[in-house]
């Protein structure tokens, strides 16, 4: 019994290795970018722009705490009108949902639009990137000059 069981297991293993695909995951990913199936409507696969997305992460992180840091130790003001009003409304974190939600949308939007045509995405995706390394460098900058000229000199 246990041989016709392991026999028929073998079987099926090397029929399923047989018909499967001779691609490489990178290869398999640029097909199915390029649209050699399409995935199914409930099904999950995986991100394009993975490594990308952990720079928005990271960026947008950068900019919650950076901001933060200016608002509660420097005396700073938010400039954006829309953070100014979640900021004012909600605190901190009301300033973190209100963030992380636009990362979110913008990786869903760039998944959308990858499966239709890759390079908007990848337009998207870098436009994206600058546009969250934007007010990072800002409050940088912001930040090293407060550090450089006392306040003494202003």
């Amino acid at each position: 019994m246990n041989r016709a069981v392991l026999s028929l297991t073998m079987s099926v293993v090397q029929t399923m290795v047989e018909r499967a695909p001779r691609t490489t995951s990178g290869e398999r990913n640029r097909e199915s970018v390029a649209g050699a199936h399409a995935p199914a409507f409930l099904s999950v696969p995986g991100l394009r722009f993975q490594e990308e997305y952990v720079w928005l992460l990271f960026l947008a992180s950068m900019d919650v705490m950076l901001t933060w840091y200016i608002l509660e130790k420097k005396g700073g003001e938010e400039v954006n009108p829309v953070a100014r009003v979640v900021i004012e409304a909600w605190g901190l974190w009301g300033a973190i949902a209100f963030k992380f939600s636009l990362v979110l949308f913008v990786i869903v939007a760039c998944e959308w639009v990858v499966r239709r045509r890759i390079r908007s995405a990848v337009f998207l995706v870098w436009f994206s990137l600058v546009v969250s390394l934007s007010p990072v460098l800002y409050s940088g900058i912001l930040l090293a000059y407060h550090w450089l000229v006392p306040e003494s000199a202003l």
